[in-house]
């Protein structure tokens, strides 16, 4: 991927975040409209509303709303759903935090699609890559060819 290409995506991504209207969460995850406004008024989630505008959602509001609904049905209370959820919103915001740093391109190794996490080290003489496989994802280091 060209790399100033991949800088761009990686900026527009990380710098907007898509909005869903309350229709589309609802309908995503199977939370009801009125479950929604609920849990936005109790503090749990937080929409994007302007003066006479509708709810809108971030994409990162409809995943913690989906975690919510999950643990809701394994029997946890609404309270610690909310708070489970919000854990796993901040590892997925780290998560792509390290993505979108470490990304330099995709490869093939080994026949398997890999993805290029840039230098292991300031060496600079080894490229770490996660190679993605059916049963999992491996790593591996590979010497940059002179």
């Amino acid at each position: 991927m060209d790399k100033e290409f991949q800088q761009k995506l990686a900026q527009i991504i990380k710098d907007n975040d898509w909005l869903l209207g309350i229709g589309d969460v609802s309908n995503a995850t199977g939370v009801s409209q009125t479950q929604l406004r609920y849990w936005e008024r109790k503090g749990y989630i937080e929409s994007r509303q302007g003066k006479g505008q509708n709810r809108k959602f971030t994409y990162s509001m409809l995943m913690k709303v989906y975690q919510m609904k999950l643990l809701l049905d394994q029997g946890y209370t609404l309270a610690v759903a909310a708070q489970k959820a919000e854990s796993k919103s901040r590892e997925l915001k780290l998560l792509k935090q390290v993505l979108f740093d470490r990304f330099e391109g995709m490869a093939t190794i080994d026949g398997s699609p890999a993805v290029n996490l840039g230098y292991l080290d300031d060496s600079k003489k080894t490229i770490l890559y996660a190679i993605v496989k059916k049963d999992g994802t491996d790593f591996k280091v590979v010497p940059v060819e002179k």
